[in-house]
């Protein structure tokens, strides 16, 4: 028993590191920031963190359209009512998050354009 909860951990700890080794997407990350960072990378980091982004922006997409799904389920007689409210002010904070995670890859595709 004691083995298998050493390899367990042994898992976990692992798992963890691999999981913590990708690249990683800060949409809150300013644009001047996100420049200076780029034109410090390679191509291959560049193109790892584009990938990365692109990741991103395809799932947060996905948390778009459900959430744009929802509000058009409103009923007209619900529009203004407290939940109503709550899910367009979810869906509102979800476009500004797409919107920043396009600039980021946008900066990033900007400078792996130059670095070719």
């Amino acid at each position: 028993m004691k083995k298998y909860l050493v390899w367990l951990a042994a898992f976990v700890f692992l798992a963890g590191i691999a999981a913590g080794c990708g690249s990683s997407v800060d949409e809150n990350k300013p644009l001047a920031e996100i420049n200076a960072e780029a034109a410090k990378m390679d191509e291959a980091a560049l193109k790892k963190q584009i990938e990365a982004y692109k990741k991103a922006i395809e799932a947060k997409s996905a948390e778009v359209d459900k959430a744009v799904a929802k509000v058009k389920q409103i009923s007209p007689d619900k529009i203004l009512s407290d939940e109503s409210k709550k899910l367009k002010d979810t869906l509102s904070g979800l476009e500004t998050s797409l919107t920043k995670l396009k600039d980021g890859m946008a900066a990033y595709t900007k400078a792996l354009n130059t670095k070719k």
